[in-house]
């Protein structure tokens, strides 16, 4: 076949051969599709796997981490990411990391792909070693071993935020959160609506199957309070070892009263057993709202006390109140 005069010829090679062709390529090639936001990666070939440190299984469905990282002070990375936003074919030179955390400097070649319709299917990847001109290698690996501490130090700050045993929001980051819609709500004019779920005798439960099964329970119920709110505002976190709290923004407690409902029958749909309980045999929850009118109240512990202090009333059914200034 003669490359250049006879490009049709190239519609005859077979399926495998154009397989081959990637898989024995020196240039490390990688898919990923475009349909979904997150870019998922749906196949590297064996010479990016060697690239990266990276095997095809382990980035198998993951996000394409070169077009996520922060651009900041890296005009070509900007520059890249701009182009797969827009859909358009780009070449850069960046700056990567392999698994073992050694840097190097990558010509990324990006080709967007779309199909007989003309929809946008995947992006092609196609990246090689390079030296950049002007930078050390010393100075790549620092660069990006900042970014890299940059993130840790993220990390570290989302986990004095969420409480590990149960994956919800710890209260002291909850208080904070609530402080501030709060703050939203007197401005804007807006309720604050504050739920309150005690898990009923819970101590029991604990006493049959451990601390460990009660922290699981209780994500559990945290993931049906959350999955029921939906909003990405809406807030919840663990209030003590028996009770969770959340808030509504922009929702006053007639509108939320149903919601709470709901979640309770999702709680008893979960089918938990509580041998030892003395009013039911499975996992059940009791709740409270607390309604806070625009500024009537921009304390969050005195809100929340208030809305656990009614809930654990001897004998008092669930109710609604309007927080009092």
């Amino acid at each position: 076949m003669d490359i250049g005069r006879d490009a049709q010829s190239v519609k005859s090679l077979s399926r495998h051969t154009l397989e081959q062709m990637v898989t024995l390529s020196s240039e490390g090639i990688l898919l990923a599709d475009a349909s979904d936001p997150a870019l998922p990666i749906v196949y590297a070939n064996p010479a990016y796997e060697e690239l990266t440190g990276y095997s095809a299984e382990e980035l198998a469905g993951t996000s394409w981490q070169l077009v996520k990282r922060d651009g900041e002070g890296r005009p070509e990375l900007e520059r890249l990411k701009a182009a797969v936003g827009r859909a358009e074919a780009c070449q850069a030179i960046v700056p990567d990391l392999r698994k073992d955390g050694s840097s190097w400097y990558s010509h990324v070649s990006v080709e967007p792909i779309h199909n007989g319709r003309g929809e946008l299917k995947y992006f092609l990847c196609i990246q090689r070693p390079v030296a950049a001109a002007g930078e050390q290698p010393a100075d790549v690996e620092v660069n990006l071993l900042e970014r890299e501490l940059g993130r840790a130090q993220q990390k570290i700050a989302n986990l004095n935020r969420v409480d590990p045993a149960t994956g919800l929001m710890r209260y002291g980051y909850f208080q904070e959160l609530l402080r501030r819609d709060l703050a939203i709500a007197r401005r804007d004019q807006r309720f604050v609506t504050l739920l309150v779920f005690e898990i009923v005798e819970f101590d029991a439960y604990r006493q049959t199957f451990g601390s460990k099964a009660a922290d699981s329970c209780q994500r559990m119920i945290g993931a049906q309070i959350m999955r029921t709110l939906r909003r990405a505002g809406d807030l919840c976190a663990r209030y003590d070892g028996s009770t969770l709290v959340a808030s509504v923004l922009s929702q006053e407690p007639n509108e939320v009263r149903r919601l709470a409902d709901q979640i309770g029958d999702n709680v008893r749909k979960l089918g938990l057993h509580n041998p030892r309980a003395k009013l039911d045999r499975c996992v059940t929850v009791r709740s409270a709202l607390v309604g806070c009118p625009p500024g009537a109240n921009d304390d969050a512990e005195t809100v929340v006390a208030r809305a656990v202090a009614d809930l654990r009333t001897e004998n008092e059914s669930p109710q609604t109140r309007a927080a009092a200034p």
